[in-house]
């Protein structure tokens, strides 16, 4: 007995010692992922709020195959996950059986980081699982101040011609800031000059994928779908959604993180989105699923919710 005590407390020594070494921040260029489309349309499935928590579990069980009908319902050109894919000490295994669902299914597929995913584990110790993957399109994207990680966008080609333009924003956790309106936080100033640096020189239409919506989605009307509880948006206005309607490219912002809203509506030329949480673990009254975002070879953008009960087994 004394022995087998013995082997569980060195085994605990050296999963602290190996959860106490401090990965280094690694920040990539700023060079766009470039993609070339297959067909004449480019056909976006967006999931979101996955809260994966024990892994062993039905409902964590559920999600996985939930994930798995949803992305095999079409041929999407790319699966979007909208931030908190993880909400455990286990994230790190729980992520890694995520990235390695994802591989087996052989689509191309990305993600923000939502304030979940960082709860247990620093950033760059959960993205160290996803260095051998052949369809993941991500990058850590450069160094922003107070930017967090994972700034970046795709281009989608017809040709080697861009179609269309994907941007993804880090949005962080909480924040103490005294001129927050709540405790998220926010994009950063030098976020969003970033995202205007591209922006300003696009010559087509882009969308936008974040976790913690903007403060304009508590200007909510005329809305599609279900407006299930209060808005919990970004804590300050840095000015993302003026720069987007500044300079008229921006056609879309889709994020997650209030489980029980999945409406759309139009503000200033802008479709703002939630998708549908995806989670069995995540609280919500919601059926789940995922939101589907089409646009035709005319550029013309469209999105509806996709029920996992439309799904065929």
């Amino acid at each position: 007995m004394r022995i087998s005590y013995f082997f569980i407390l060195l085994t605990l020594c050296f999963i602290v010692i190996g959860c106490s070494n401090e990965l280094q921040p690694f920040y990539s260029n700023n060079e766009p992922i470039n993609i070339e489309m297959s067909g004449e349309e480019l056909k976006i499935l967006q999931l979101t709020d996955n809260h994966l928590t024990f892994g062993i579990d039905y409902n964590d069980r559920q999600t996985f195959r939930a994930i798995e009908k949803l992305v095999l319902y079409d041929d999407w050109d790319l699966v979007v996950f909208t931030g908190d894919m993880v909400m455990s000490p286990l994230a790190i295994p729980l992520f890694k059986h995520l990235v390695n669902l994802m591989e087996s299914l052989e689509v191309h597929w990305t993600f923000v980081l939502g304030n979940h995913d960082r709860d247990y584990h620093r950033v760059e110790r959960l993205l160290s699982v996803i260095s051998d993957t052949e369809f993941l399109k991500f990058k850590v994207g450069p160094e922003l101040e107070q930017g967090g990680v994972g700034n970046f966008k795709i281009t989608f080609t017809q040709d080697n011609v861009p179609f269309y333009h994907l941007y993804f924003l880090d949005t962080k956790s909480t924040t103490d800031a005294p001129e927050r309106l709540t405790d998220y936080d926010f994009l950063s100033p030098a976020q969003v000059d970033w995202f205007e640096q591209f922006v300003s020189q696009d010559t087509v239409d882009s969308l936008v994928f974040m976790h913690t919506p903007l403060l304009q989605f508590e200007l909510v009307k005329n809305y599609v779908g279900t407006f299930g509880e209060p808005v919990h948006p970004q804590g300050v206005d840095t000015g993302f959604f003026d720069i987007a309607v500044n300079y008229g490219r921006t056609k879309g912002v889709f994020v997650g993180h209030d489980h029980e809203n999945d409406f759309a509506f139009e503000l200033m030329g802008v479709t703002l989105a939630y998708g549908r949480y995806t989670g069995y673990n995540a609280y919500g009254s919601l059926e789940l699923g995922g939101r589907v975002i089409t646009i035709d070879k005319n550029q013309m953008m469209t999105t509806t919710i996709l029920p996992l009960s439309e799904v065929k087994p």
